[in-house]
């Protein structure tokens, strides 16, 4: 990776993602789910939260997600392929919105 920018490509902004970072934050632990790169490994993505946001990481989970194949008539092509990270930050840390830095 050639900086942290590049690391994170944005949030994810699903039912899901948003259903898990409100539970989470009850509990004192929240977790924020991201679209990162694929070439990313858990300790740069782990540094790239901790600088941009300023906060401290606890985990890092992260899950490959293969592309669909998709097809517009009788052309069949395939959706690219995509990496997602879970950031479990420590307990006690404050919550942070997406919309701070990014």
């Amino acid at each position: 990776m050639k900086t942290m920018w590049d690391v994170l490509k944005g949030p994810l902004i699903t039912e899901k993602a948003l259903k898990l970072k409100e539970s989470s934050s009850t509990i004192g632990q929240q977790v924020l789910a991201f679209r990162v790169a694929k070439g990313a490994n858990k300790y740069s993505i782990k540094h790239a939260v901790e600088t941009i946001f300023k906060v401290k990481v606890d985990a890092v989970r992260i899950i490959n997600y293969h592309g669909k194949e998709v097809r517009r008539g009788k052309t069949v092509g395939r959706k690219p392929d995509w990496k997602k990270a879970y950031v479990t930050l420590i307990k006690g840390e404050r919550s942070i919105d997406y919309g701070d830095s990014i």
